[in-house]
């Protein structure tokens, strides 16, 4: 999903199209504010939705000599340490600190999750499968509200966004556990 289109369908909710549009193709200046603050918006929505919600994430296979590896060696922000395991797919047991995790020495694969990085018109979402953008849209237009002062108008968008992801995490795969027989 492509950032302007789903801050595009955020105007569209608020019925701003017309002037975002005009400033994103290079013509009108007036609705510059608007349209960066629906940017700014994206980006706290995105953000909420990968912290709060629903988590992306990452797998990297990483190799330490001292078994301590820096958060920094991850290629995306780590937030929190699924899993580690050895190049057989053996789970490691670990321990984390402020700037690194300690585990195994050797190559491990690393499983986290992670913060979105800040994007631009031009970028692309990192939600994919379960986040549609009418639940973008409708996250956008609440925070995008509440900028501009029109409160009630965002409580009305946030109620509606806050729907959406109950609907987006009962659309997730549920495991299920068979009962046990006893005869």
């Amino acid at each position: 999903m492509k950032v302007l289109d789903i801050i595009l369908a955020a105007a569209t909710e608020l019925g701003i199209a017309d002037e975002v549009n005009d400033y994103v193709s290079g013509g009108s200046e007036n609705a510059k504010a608007d349209t960066e603050n629906l940017l700014r918006a994206f980006n706290l929505v995105e953000n909420e939705l990968a912290l709060d919600y629903l988590p992306l994430r990452a797998e990297e296979e990483v190799e330490t000599t001292t078994g301590a590896i820096e958060y920094s060696a991850f290629s995306r922000s780590a937030v929190r340490i699924l899993q580690i395991t050895d190049t057989w797919g053996n789970e490691l047991e670990f321990k984390l600190f402020p700037d690194y995790v300690k585990t195994q020495c050797g190559k491990v694969r690393v499983c986290y999750t992670y913060t979105p990085t800040e994007k631009t018109f031009t970028d692309e979402s990192e939600f994919h499968a379960l986040v549609s953008v009418r639940l973008f849209a409708y996250g956008i237009a609440s925070e995008f509200c509440l900028v501009s002062g029109r409160f009630e108008e965002a409580a009305i968008w946030d109620k509606k966004y806050k729907q959406a992801i109950a609907a987006a995490y009962r659309a997730k795969p549920v495991k299920k556990i068979s009962s046990r027989r006893w005869v």
